[in-house]
């Protein structure tokens, strides 16, 4: 007797083994119609799967997210086989799925072109016409290394499976195999709708020591009404992605020989940076943080001291050696403050003591996770430690909350949701090992959140290994979720460094570290704002606010006149003297979305005023200079 037991805790018995579908079908012959596979105790199985013994069931249907993986895998198994049937010579690495579809890795004598890709999408549809059987082999670990005796990379993922592994499964196409990577696939017949997205590079295992490899991306649907809808998404993502309207706007860039994940600031973009940092120190001045400024380098001894040598340092450079020294970019300045904190004696009444920097940091990061701004090697933090006595942590949390949701507003930031993170109790090498110290950290971040009425998503495992802290997360325009802003409390570093101060006793006490990422690091923030903003950015936030535009040279001196007005009041303006027509001059300063744009003729000239055109707007309006101030100034305070 076979027992399942499904989601709702129900248990089925069964006399003889079945398959997924057999099992949908006994359910109700309409979920046999609609169910693509099922996750059978944790694993993704195919519909086809033979259920032998007992087993925790639950069925992935056509809705689900897992269904639309399991028609996205089937999809890459197809390309796959399209791309080899048109070169023999190919040799197929990898079949994955991202968040937008599937991507096959392929090595190929003649490199694919994007003329290739029409070719390979009618290919591929061919098969998919011909619903083309795929059928799901199981061979022991020494008959695929056989199988697969000339093809590296896949002998690579063998040779890696876990020791208790003795048998693998594939994929088997017309006397062809793939690898089975951890997800299903159906009849060919289940994928009714089918696009390749397009041609990349891609480093075998996302490491830059590695081969670089060919990548496909793609995406498809068992519906073709969901998937019009599915690539008008995905059509408005690419509008939005940072790197496109970073281009478009000429904020960043990057340039190989100066090194990957090393952005380079254009004028645009340090003029948006500016202006971001400007905020950044008025609301800190008010909020009573001092502002301080520490080396990008740091001792080795420093950071076995803190603990990041041993837990973090996979993701610090290598150290430098000179002179009997080692010292390291620094990752995290955290140390740094300690040191301004331990520069002299303190008293209780001292705290807290609000240290605040905008940090360079230096972290490496895979070529392969290097994502325009919002995964970079070098960045600038929003950084700050807040050193306070214990019957302060609370109340000095809340203060911080209310500083990061009045700046995140400032900035009409959409927060996706608010991440509890904290330590796994089993892990005692990651974490400090000591249960009271983290209970009594938890414990107090927790309470304070439940006082602030703030609903968070519990995270066991993700806290940093020095204290528990709040995430503030959001979804970018590529649909990753990242880290905006964080708050964490460190009962551990103060330890560490023998940090005290003298209390209302006169007794030597150790202050608490609450560490503060008030936006995170300019790049990301930057990357979320032009994403959420599609690049539209407000008036105070635009890196060229006002284009001035001369109908022809002989208003060239007025406009100069009201160029160095608009200077001297700090406006961020310029103009447009190239010898295009003026139509054109207009068009380009709303294709580059400049929030005003002033036409200055013979009128505007012999009336001392000027007409404008907002961005996104038909009318062109004149006024007088201190009108037209009046109203610039009114929007840049309310910050429109």
């Amino acid at each position: 007797m076979i027992k399942i037991t499904l989601p709702d805790g129900s248990l089925k018995e069964f006399a003889n083994p079945l398959t997924v579908k057999e099992l949908a079908t006994s359910l109700a012959i309409s979920l046999g119609k609609r169910t693509l596979g099922a996750i059978v105790n944790d694993q993704m199985r195919s519909y086809d799967y033979l259920i032998t013994s007992d087993a925790n069931v639950k069925l992935v249907l056509e809705s689900d997210h897992e269904g639309w993986q399991i028609i996205n895998y089937t999809a890459g198994l197809l390309t796959a086989k399209a791309l080899v049937n048109l070169d023999p010579t190919i040799k197929i690495a990898k079949i994955g799925l991202n968040d937008d579809g599937f991507y096959v890795d392929f090595d190929a004598e003649i490199s694919v072109k994007e003329t290739d890709l029409d070719k390979i999408a009618e290919a591929t549809f061919q098969l998919i016409q011909n619903n083309i059987k795929i059928t799901r082999v199981c061979s022991p670990i020494n008959t695929l290394k056989q199988l697969y005796h000339d093809n590296s990379y896949v002998l690579d993922l063998i040779n890696n499976l876990p020791p208790e592994k003795v048998e693998k499964c594939s994929y088997l196409l017309d006397e062809q195999t793939y690898l089975y990577n951890t997800f299903a696939a159906v009849d060919a017949k289940y994928v009714k709708a089918y696009k390749i997205l397009s041609l990349a590079g891609a480093y075998w295992q996302d490491d830059s020591n590695n081969k670089m490899l060919q990548r496909i991306y793609g995406t498809a649907h068992l519906s073709k009404e969901l998937f019009s809808e599915f690539l008008a998404m995905l059509a408005e993502r690419k509008e939005r992605d940072h790197r496109k309207i970073g281009k478009d706007l000429e904020i960043f860039t990057f340039d190989k020989l100066v090194g990957p994940g090393l952005p380079i600031w254009l004028p645009n973009g340090m003029s948006l940076k500016r202006a971001i940092q400007d905020f950044i120190r008025e609301k800190e001045w008010e909020y009573d943080f001092i502002e301080v400024d520490t080396p990008v380098i740091g001792t080795s001894e420093m950071y076995k001291i803190s603990g990041h040598w041993d837990h973090y340092k996979e993701n610090m450079f290598p150290p430098m050696v000179q002179d009997h020294e080692v010292s390291v970019l620094r990752p995290m300045s955290c140390p740094h403050h300690i040191a301004i904190y331990n520069s002299k004696p303190r008293s209780y009444r001292e705290l807290p003591l609000r240290l605040a920097e905008h940090a360079i940091m230096h972290r490496y990061e895979s070529s392969g996770s290097l994502t325009g701004l919002e995964r970079v090697r070098m960045m600038q933090l929003t950084d700050s430690h807040i050193f306070v006595r214990n019957d302060q942590i609370k109340e000095e949390f809340k203060r911080c909350f209310k500083l990061i949701n009045e700046t995140l507003s400032a900035f009409n930031i959409e927060v996706d949701y608010y991440s509890l993170s904290l330590r796994d109790v089993n892990d005692k090498e990651k974490y400090y090992d000591d249960d009271k110290m983290w209970d009594l950290a938890e414990r107090m971040l927790q309470e304070a959140l439940d006082e602030l009425k703030i609903e968070y998503v519990p995270m066991p495992g993700e806290a940093a290994f020095y204290g528990p802290k709040l995430d503030i997360q959001i979804k970018t325009a590529l649909n990753h979720e990242i880290t905006v802003s964080t708050l964490q409390f460190d009962f551990l570093l103060p330890q560490k460094f023998n940090l005290s101060y003298i209390d209302q006793n006169g007794e030597k006490a150790t202050p608490t570290i609450i560490h503060r990422g008030l936006i995170g690091t300019y790049e990301r923030f930057i990357a979320i704002l032009l994403e959420q903003t599609k690049g539209v950015l407000p008036l105070w936030l635009a890196p060229r606010q006002i284009a001035i535009i001369p109908v022809n040279e002989t208003h060239l001196p007025y406009a100069q006149e009201i160029h160095q007005k608009l200077k001297a009041l700090k406006l961020r303006t310029f103009i447009d003297f190239r010898d295009e027509r003026l139509s054109y001059k207009i068009r380009d300063a709303q294709v580059s979305k400049i929030p005003y744009q002033l036409v200055l003729g013979d009128n505007e000239m012999n009336d001392n005023t000027i007409t404008y055109r907002q961005y996104g707007q038909e009318d062109q309006i004149t006024v007088g200079f201190d009108e037209f101030i009046i109203l610039l100034n009114d929007r840049i305070n309310s910050r429109q």
